[in-house]
């Protein structure tokens, strides 16, 4: 599996400081309120250690109404004024995509700790420059790959360390559920982040990423675009390493998305000798272990109670802050299991993905983005651009050489 950075430890500045108030008790602030911040807060109430002292929405209506729901003592009616209270120590950004990096840039600017909805931004370029301020202050940052931390995940990958099933050959996974296409949908409305890879694909290429990191040596994608150009559903082949030249271990993952249909949603990770099968693949709670010439073994992993939420078993997000708990006793500013890298190189294989399928989002990709995307897209173009090279060059050829006048 691709070595992580050991995590590094915030300096002696001011934003450190923030980071350790009491080590005892976590003071989470709440950045938007919508149901994926509901949910979260819905872990937090039963996560040790874990207090919610603070929301900020768009309004203070709408934050003064999701602080009652949930008993949230400090509500504001902006993003800047929950970034500069200093009755909060770590941000949870649970807004949607296109916000994510002003909103983070706002939090890591006052010097606060963050954890952001996956994915971290829109593109490589805007997750770069987040991953670049938070390590020049010196504050913990982090992308909401919450899967990593189910304990089926982690019992899987221990498991793959130990040779259970020999070395991991292949990696499937498929992620689907039912949606109706429409422009009013965030779903499928490009200024809103719409689209099915940074929705969901990000999980089934998470399952690689796992194993072998988040920076294949090759990329392939097909998928569906919709009538809103954003794209519904995808395949998606990723190859590591050298490959056969170099006589090594294959490395191939085979991972599909749809929000057409709701699919079966497993991973597998295939051994050359055994495999090892999770559902559902981005939360799961059940790990089927087969080894070749041995009975088949299945593995519970029972979610904490109450576990009816909004998204399903969202309750599982009390894992991911149990171990950010854990990382800001030791002050740490990233995390080991997903660390920043990893989530830059998440971003640049998106936008790879992203490239082949011919999706862009225009307030966020400049223009020789959307032009390449293009071509990727319509292939009927990159041939007519072909043709009109091939006709200029023999047009230029074909005109006659005028004749050297005779100078008297």
């Amino acid at each position: 599996r691709s070595a992580a950075p050991a995590s590094r430890r915030a300096g002696a500045g001011g934003a450190a400081l923030s980071w350790m108030t009491d080590p005892s008790t976590c003071r989470w602030g709440i950045l938007g309120a919508g149901l994926i911040s509901a949910d979260f807060c819905a872990a937090l109430s039963i996560t040790p250690g874990a207090k919610i002292t603070a929301v900020g929405a768009r309004s203070l209506a709408k934050a003064k109404e999701f602080a009652a729901k949930h008993s949230i003592p400090h509500a504001y009616g902006s993003y800047d004024e929950l970034a500069a209270s200093p009755e909060v120590d770590i941000v949870y950004v649970g807004t949607i995509h296109p916000s994510h990096y002003d909103c983070v840039r706002t939090v890591l600017s006052h010097g606060k700790a963050v954890l952001c909805e996956k994915p971290m931004c829109m593109n490589a370029a805007e997750t770069q420059a987040l991953v670049a301020l938070a390590r020049q202050k010196g504050v913990f940052l982090m992308e909401g790959m919450w899967t990593r931390f189910f304990p089926a995940v982690v019992k899987a990958l221990e498991l793959i360390d130990e040779k259970a099933i020999g070395d991991v050959v292949e990696v499937i996974a498929d992620f689907g559920f039912a949606s109706k296409v429409s422009d009013s949908s965030r779903l499928y409305n490009l200024d809103m982040g719409g689209g099915g890879l940074l929705d969901i694909g990000i999980y089934v290429l998470a399952t690689a990423a796992f194993v072998w990191g988040a920076a294949p040596t090759d990329v392939r994608a097909v998928g569906w675009r919709e009538s809103t150009g954003a794209d519904s559903c995808g395949a998606i082949a990723l190859k590591y390493g050298a490959g056969e030249a170099a006589g090594g271990v294959p490395k191939i993952a085979s991972l599909t998305y749809s929000m057409r249909t709701a699919t079966k949603e497993f991973a597998v990770y295939q051994g050359t000798a055994g495999k090892i099968s999770l559902w559902p693949s981005h939360c799961p709670t059940e790990l089927h272990l087969e080894k070749d010439g041995e009975a088949p073994v299945r593995l519970d992993f029972p979610l904490p109670e109450p576990a009816s939420n909004n998204f399903t078993n969202s309750i599982g997000f009390k894992y991911q802050i149990e171990r950010i708990h854990q990382l800001r006793a030791q002050g740490a500013v990233e995390c080991p299991e997903w660390p920043l890298q990893t989530t830059v190189d998440m971003a640049r294989l998106l936008d790879a993905v992203r490239l082949q399928l011919g999706v862009t989002y225009p307030k966020h990709d400049g223009i020789i983005t959307r032009l390449r995307a293009l071509l990727h897209a319509w292939p009927r173009s990159a041939h007519l651009l072909g043709v009109l090279a091939l006709w200029l060059a023999f047009a230029l050829a074909a005109r006659p050489v005028g004749r050297a006048r005779t100078v008297a």
